[in-house]
């Protein structure tokens, strides 16, 4: 009895160590697929859609039919990778029917993997009526690499008198023509502007190499609208960068077409920029460099400024050295600014070798634009042997260049700036008082505090502000108010003892102020000043996002002192007063960074800083609402502003559209072919430098735009489709408030849904300022 009784206890040990050791059972993942988290729910689709599981069609296909827009783009895509044709019914009705662009795009996708030629069959029967436009967006997807038996009554519909009819119609004909050559050809001399553009980005998206032929035709061609221009070369960059061949060689041979014509010769240098990136470059650095000399040799200086830029965006030690050997037989101030930028790029700017080749253009005869260039780049931290060349320039007869050297000398943390800069504070002229202010803040030590105390008191009021502002960034203490005594007594107790740190050297910016960062908390700490107006109203945006700021109106900005630490925007109209320009012109050398919306262009940019961007000559007054697009998809200041899908509309009224003037110093962000096919002009949103600062131009408004001024919505679906399709709505926000009351009012909706869509690319340029790349 006790042996059995032992051997009974070992057992049982036994069985409970075994069971003990056993891992638990796997959950099976399908759970997830009604989990509470999205997140979960969209992991769950992921991992069923790439498993080899028995039932992974019938627990994804009922998700098609989900209420979720999220779940059905999510489903979609997994059922395309799949391929099971049971899904073509459920994928049919979202391609025409779902509420959103995301959703119907996802369909349309899948069944062309799943079954392209029944796909476009059911498809064109549903391309009429209410559903046209739906199914013919769809059917253009659906036809990529595919013939279509219908393709000439496609054709006919680019005369359709509706513009949304004819865009869709036009790239489903181009993927399903017989002849996609002839097709291009005609596509690209339709009448209407939006259709090649249209076409252009098709072929971007789903090139194919016989794409090139008609493509080099057009790039040899006659001019085209710079919106089109655009969109001619990306598409050419794609399709030079399919199959497997010799790259090089074939863009070589496109970009040897059209001789010594200026137009072409500007052409191939921008397309050269693009060739020389991308994965993989077709040209390698001595090959771009190659290609650009021919640009560079060109009579046209437009054809010039564009290879001294296009070097730039190259790099390299070649590109460094072509721009080196042409700057001294280049007449043209346009292009020897571009070449002064490329070199200071290119060439680390503390290398005694670039200091000594732009301290010879600051003391040497070039325009002043040049120049003012050459000082700017030479503000850096570390930079040695600059500072005789820049403290000659503190007495320069043209103030801007006098005001640009005392920040330029600031910044580079020479020992000798500090007795120039201490003695330009006794200067007569308060533009040059305040620019040895704002140097003594780059200076940032000790030695400094003293002088930029007296300044508190200087009679001008933008100085006393500058130095105000200036002490606050060296000390951190953002919440001190502009007063001599309080300063004083701050001074008393941190006197060495305070950690002057290099604000050039610190990192803690970059990662406080990096892309993760809410926008509203780039604005903590800032002062925003906003300069009142009758058309724009930025100050109620920024009042619903509880941004603190002050404003200013006309007449008034000398009172109010802009200085290069805050960010000063300009509503529309903006119409400065006499007193108004000279301040901002300072704010702007010496750092300042000013957005102006729609008139601001004309009635305040225009007026600080001329020749570079102006408004646009149009047949009337521009009233409108067009679709917005990057220029440069991959820029960091478009981050955030065209999330998947998302086509922003800008509502227009009045507006000023931009005209560059000075294309390679300005950098157009957005444009939009509607604006240009009913205009003339399709630049919307630009930029560029001007002294220390930037100059940055919206033409639609960045609080007149939203739910409120869109025409036909009738339902609270209606507004929740277009914040998503048009104001780049989250899933998350949509789903939190979709039940929400304020869906049913247009007015109601704006109020708590507002469109930030300019607004955010003004906080990418504060960001940008904040962690010290602008």
């Amino acid at each position: 009895p006790m042996h059995r009784h032992t051997t009974f206890a070992v057992t049982v040990l036994l069985t409970a160590t075994a069971i003990a050791q056993t891992p638990p059972a796997t959950p099976d993942i399908a759970a997830d697929l009604k989990h509470k988290q999205f997140d979960k729910r969209v992991a769950a689709i992921a991992a069923i859609a790439a498993s080899d599981r028995k039932d992974a069609d019938a627990l994804l296909l009922p998700l098609l039919k989900e209420n979720d827009f999220e779940i059905q783009e999510h489903a979609a895509q997994a059922m395309g990778k799949r391929k099971n044709k049971a899904a073509m019914p459920a994928l049919l009705d979202l391609a025409v029917d779902a509420d959103i662009a995301r959703v119907r795009h996802a369909a349309a996708l899948a069944i062309n993997t799943i079954d392209p030629v029944d796909g476009a069959a059911k498809l064109w029967k549903q391309a009429k009526g209410k559903t046209q436009v739906a199914a013919l967006e769809a059917l253009a997807i659906v036809l990529r690499g595919q013939k279509f038996a219908e393709a000439d009554k496609l054709k006919k519909l680019l005369r359709d008198p509706n513009a949304a009819i004819r865009e869709p119609a036009a790239v489903a004909w181009l993927e399903g023509s017989a002849d996609r050559t002839a097709a291009i050809k005609e596509l690209l001399n339709e009448p209407f502007l939006v259709v090649r553009c249209r076409a252009l980005e098709a072929i971007a998206q789903a090139p194919r190499a016989e794409d090139l032929a008609p493509l080099a035709a057009a790039f040899a061609g006659p001019g085209q609208n710079e919106v089109v221009g655009r969109r001619l070369l990306r598409a050419l960059d794609v399709v030079l960068r399919l199959g497997d061949g010799d790259r090089a060689t074939a863009a070589k041979a496109l970009l040897d077409q059209g001789g010594d014509d200026g137009l072409v010769l500007t052409r191939r240098a921008r397309l050269v920029t693009l060739l020389a990136h991308g994965t993989p470059p077709v040209f390698d650095g001595k090959q771009a460099v190659e290609a650009l000399q021919p640009s560079l040799r060109a009579k046209d200086g437009a054809a010039r400024a564009a290879a001294a830029h296009a070097l730039r965006e190259v790099g390299g030690e070649g590109a460094l050295a072509a721009a080196l050997a042409h700057f001294p037989q280049e007449p043209d101030s346009r292009v020897q600014l571009q070449l002064v930028e490329t070199v200071a790029a290119l060439r680390k700017p503390t290398t005694p070798e670039a200091v000594d080749w732009l301290v010879r253009i600051v003391r040497g005869n070039h325009d002043d634009s040049v120049k003012e260039r050459a000082v700017v780049r030479l503000g850096k931290s570390g930079v040695k042997d600059a500072a005789d060349a820049l403290i000659a320039m503190l007495g320069d007869s043209t103030w801007t260049l006098a005001c640009c050297a005392a920040v330029s000398l600031g910044k580079t943390d020479d020992d000798k700036a500090f007795e120039p800069l201490k003695n330009l504070l006794q200067n007569s002229d308060w533009r040059r008082r305040g620019a040895a202010v704002v140097g003594l803040m780059h200076w940032s030590r000790e030695a400094a505090i003293e002088s930029l105390l007296g300044a508190l008191a200087d009679q001008h009021p933008v100085v006393a502000r500058a130095a105000h502002e200036a002490l606050r960034t060296i000390s951190r203490r953002y919440e001190q108010k502009q007063d001599v005594k309080g300063w004083k007594a701050w001074w008393e107790g941190a006197r060495g003892k305070h950690d002057f740190t290099d604000r050039e050297a610190s990192i803690d910016k970059l990662k406080k102020y990096g892309y993760a960062v809410p926008d509203t908390e780039i604005y903590s700490g800032l002062d925003v000043l906003v300069f009142k107006s009758r058309g724009d109203h930025i100050e109620q945006l920024l009042e619903r996002l509880k941004i603190e700021h002050r404003s200013t109106e006309a007449s008034q900005v000398l009172a109010g002192g802009a200085h290069p630490e805050a960010i000063f925007v300009s509503n529309c109209t903006g119409e400065l007063g006499p007193t108004d320009i000279e301040p901002l012109q300072w704010f702007v050398c010496t750092g300042g960074s000013l957005f102006g919306s729609c008139w601001a262009l004309t009635e305040t940019i225009g007026r600080i800083h001329p020749g570079v961007m102006q408004q646009a000559v149009t047949r009337d007054q521009v009233m409108d609402d067009v679709r917005a697009q990057p220029c440069r998809p991959d820029s960091p200041l478009l981050t955030g502003v065209f999330p998947p899908s998302v086509v922003p509309v800008y509502h227009l009224e009045g507006a000023h559209l931009i005209a560059v003037m000075d294309p390679e110093r300005c950098e157009v962000l957005i444009d939009s072919p509607d604006a240009a096919e009913r205009w003339g002009c399709g630049n919307v949103a630009a930029w560029f430098f001007s002294g220390h600062g930037v100059l940055f131009d919206s033409a639609n408004h960045f609080d007149l735009q939203g739910l409120e001024k869109v025409v036909g919505m009738k339902t609270d679906k209606d507004r929740q489709a277009y914040a998503i399709d048009h104001m780049g709505m989250t899933y998350e926000t949509w789903r939190t408030t979709k039940g929400a009351a304020h869906w049913k009012s247009p007015t109601q909706a704006n109020k708590v849904v507002p469109d930030l869509s300019a607004f955010r690319l003004l906080t990418n340029f504060v960001r940008s300022k904040r962690i010290g790349e602008y």
